[in-house]
């Protein structure tokens, strides 16, 4: 997973590379929570945006931690197998078709919460091959917790509101104009961002016409150039 610019999810990049750098994990994913429960600003380690798209269309519903299951529990980090037994996991759908194919087996999320509302999830997933998280690298998840939830709510999101009503504004972007544009500066290529997105890649084009002519340039490396200026100066 890798990115072009600090722009904007940097906070949730450095999350995840803290996390990795403390605990052994072979994949990981730092996602904000919609109120409809849609996953968005998604930031990955070792796993394809066509995995998350994959996720997202298919089996979110089927997971057993899924974020809509725990909005009114306390708890800060949950795991798999605190969930389901083993037995059981393995006769599920969800890991037949998608745990098992992305060679995923052990998943310790962290939950970020806002006024009691989930909104951001870290979710940290090991192999089959490795060992499952310990009781120590579950309590120190649990010391994390807090950092991660305070800086994500007085830092992290108002800045990325800030960054995209500022170019939203000076631009006159639509909102999936902004996202695309998001992905764009985090390094995306079309086909990347129509799989991100959930669209047809000519939508993606089209999008990318209608930036290109309100931001006045006529290349991907104008654009970016112009927009990460302006987000240095303007915030």
């Amino acid at each position: 997973m890798t990115s072009r610019s600090n722009f904007p999810n940097q906070f949730q990049q450095q999350s995840l590379d803290l996390i990795n750098s403390l605990i052994e994990i072979n994949a990981a994913v730092f996602f904000l929570v919609d109120p409809d429960l849609q996953h968005k600003g998604v930031v990955r380690y070792n796993l394809s945006s066509a995995t998350e798209s994959d996720y997202q269309k298919k089996f979110a519903h089927l997971d057993p931690l899924s974020p809509d299951k725990f909005h009114n529990s306390t708890d800060l980090v949950i795991t798999l197998d605190s969930q389901i037994s083993e037995q059981q996991l393995q006769q599920t759908e969800y890991y037949q078709q998608f745990m098992l194919p992305n060679k995923h087996r052990y998943v310790a999320d962290i939950l970020l919460r806002q006024s009691n509302r989930i909104i951001a999830v870290i979710s940290v997933i090991r192999a089959p091959c490795s060992e499952n998280f310990t009781a120590a690298e579950l309590a120190l998840l649990n010391k994390l917790q807090p950092f991660f939830e305070y800086a994500l709510n007085a830092v992290y999101m108002p800045k990325r509101v800030a960054e995209r009503q500022s170019l939203q504004e000076k631009y006159q972007l639509t909102l999936r104009e902004v996202d695309v544009l998001e992905l764009i500066i985090a390094g995306f290529s079309n086909k990347l961002i129509a799989r991100e997105l959930m669209v047809e890649l000519p939508t993606i084009k089209t999008h990318l016409i209608h930036i290109y002519q309100k931001t006045a340039v006529t290349t991907r490396g104008e654009l970016l150039a112009r927009i990460i200026s302006d987000l240095k100066h303007s915030l």
